[in-house]
């Protein structure tokens, strides 16, 4: 499939036409972000350059790898390495859960009230909310926790990438009580927690639920026991004031959550995506 002596745009075409193919349907731009990453370029320049530079005999092998990575269901962040978040490149790969857009406004949502102080990231995955709150705000510090020794080794690396690793511990745990946060000590607590019920993960496309941890998903039966953890241990950790923004799986989460007792917590706020999506909650410790 293909020669050495392939221009960009050459390589771009036949490979447009493999993944249309196979089903890809952003075929074009998943061929940009291949042959982008290989030469090390943005997608302005490929547009520039496309019909005048060649790609080695090695490229080439390289591009026929990760065009049969993709066909066989391998997320495309997976194959380049790295997904985009907020303004930033964050490396990414097997063991971690790829950064989504809708977390976004989870972080805008929790920069409002978040103007520096100590924060906790619940099950970081990638670090991308950590660091991103940290990078925002440069009068905070914060503590991330994950359950999944792969996705530390990722969060650790996106740290030390921005040089935020002196203001940030990388915490495994897999209980709440093994957390070392001590009471009323955290002005925030941020979460994009697993939500999806048990018995939908089959049901998701293959490139999440046959590639992205299982751990980073499942949600339990209802796909709320993390969200109740959460409002179980946030009253004890939280100051008075402090908030607790959560990511929600959709919105029948959110009605049932908006009607949960949470003792010592003041439910602020529920927003929607884009979509009309509810995708954010937050409470208030009173």
């Amino acid at each position: 499939m293909g020669t050495n002596r392939e221009t960009l745009y050459q390589a771009k075409k036949r490979t447009v036409q493999a993944l249309a193919r196979a089903g890809i349907e952003r075929a074009e731009s998943e061929t940009e972000w291949f042959l982008c990453s290989l030469k090390e370029i943005s997608r302005s320049h490929f547009l520039l350059i496309a019909s005048e530079v060649y790609l080695t005999e090695e490229e080439v092998i390289s591009l026929n790898q990760m065009v049969q990575r993709r066909i066989s269901g391998e997320p495309l962040q997976y194959i380049i390495g790295y997904e985009s978040f907020w303004g930033r490149d964050f490396l990414v790969g097997p063991g971690c859960l790829i950064p989504r857009p809708e977390t976004e406004l989870v972080v805008e949502e929790a920069l409002r009230h978040f103007v520096k102080g100590s924060f906790l990231d619940w099950g970081t995955g990638s670090g991308c909310i950590a660091a991103t709150i940290l990078a925002e705000r440069p009068l905070s510090r914060g503590v991330a926790i994950e359950v999944s020794p792969q996705a530390i080794e990722w969060a650790w690396k996106n740290l030390r990438r921005y040089n935020l690793l002196h203001r940030c511990l990388l915490w495994h745990s897999r209980e709440m009580s093994d957390i070392p946060v001590p009471s009323q000590s955290l002005d925030l607590i941020i979460s994009n927690p697993p939500y999806i019920p048990t018995a939908a993960i089959g049901r998701l496309m293959k490139e999440v639920a046959g590639y992205e941890p299982y751990v980073a998903l499942d949600g339990g039966e209802d796909g709320l026991l993390y969200y109740k953890e959460l409002l179980h241990v946030a009253p004890i950790w939280l100051k008075p004031g402090g908030m607790l923004v959560v990511e929600l799986g959709d919105s029948t989460q959110g009605e049932v959550l908006a009607n949960y007792n949470a003792l010592g917590l003041r439910l602020m706020n529920l927003a929607k995506d884009f979509q009309g999506i509810y995708r954010i909650a937050v409470w208030c410790r009173v």
